[in-house]
């Protein structure tokens, strides 16, 4: 009997340890959560802030270990209303399917362990996303129409997180820009149609793991693409009307002629 209560006991200790580890949901807009910032003001590491459809005129600094994610992908809208930053990341957050659009800078990260996710960074003044010193683990995003560049990257020298599968189009800039002494991974993107080149990096730069993307119609460069890229048209199905960069007459990916998943990985 005493072993069976010390078991209980044990395993009511570790269900406890879950839930709280787990964190709590958080609803926004809800009672006492009118938007985004006093949802984070109020959680605490480990909560997950589930934002609803709809457009939230502000800027968001996320704090540690949280994650912030659409209830409805690319339904909820945070709107910088035309300058700063749009979404700042502080360690070991997330951001998962939300637009960010309408800042200066859509998301700049320069702190460890983060993730951008399922998200679209669109129509931003400056740059898409900003990763100094730690790039996010960014996959599966939208990173278009903005005025500078898709992404920029500086002095990034982590393995650990990755660019890959997202569609990095139509950007005024270069697609994705390697500064500093950086060495990072970045693989099966779509780059397309950017107006500078799809990649360019600074000479200590050149380390970093280039391969698997699709490199199409951008500024031609000096230099070839790293070896072991792709260059053939993404056929996007309607990007400047209906931001639909799915390929014409399919429901999920671009595949390259290997087959490959190139780009977002869309679902049916």
């Amino acid at each position: 009997m005493t072993r069976n209560k010390a078991l209980l006991s044990a395993l009511l200790v570790l269900f406890i340890q879950t839930i709280t580890s787990a964190g709590e949901v958080i609803i926004v807009p809800s009672k006492g959560y009118g938007n985004i910032s006093e949802a984070i003001v109020k959680a605490r590491r480990g909560d997950t802030i589930l934002v609803s459809d709809g457009k939230y005129k502000e800027t968001l600094y996320v704090k540690d270990g949280l994650v912030i994610k659409a209830k409805n992908k690319h339904k909820a809208v945070v709107d910088a209303g035309g300058r700063g930053i749009g979404v700042t990341l502080g360690a070991g957050s997330e951001i998962n399917g939300l637009i960010v659009t309408n800042a200066t800078i859509g998301v700049f990260n320069k702190s460890q362990g983060t993730k951008v996710v399922n998200c679209q960074i669109s129509q931003n003044w400056m740059t898409g996303i900003m990763a100094v010193r730690h790039l996010p683990q960014t996959n599966d995003n939208l990173i278009v129409f903005n005025r500078a560049s898709g992404a920029i990257i500086w002095d990034a020298r982590s393995m650990k997180s990755s660019m890959e599968h997202n569609t990095i189009a139509y950007n005024v800039g270069f697609g994705v820009y390697l500064g500093g002494t950086s060495e990072v991974s970045i693989e099966n993107n779509t780059i397309a149609f950017n107006q500078k080149f799809g990649y360019k990096a600074t000479k200590e730069s050149e380390k970093s793991t280039i391969k698997g993307n699709n490199f199409y119609e951008n500024l031609k460069a000096m230099y070839d693409y790293p070896a072991g890229n792709h260059n053939f048209d993404p056929q996007f199905s309607s990007p400047k009307v209906d931001m639909d960069f799915k390929p014409a007459g399919t429901c999920c990916a671009i595949r390259s002629p290997k087959n490959e998943n190139l780009g977002v990985r869309f679902t049916k």
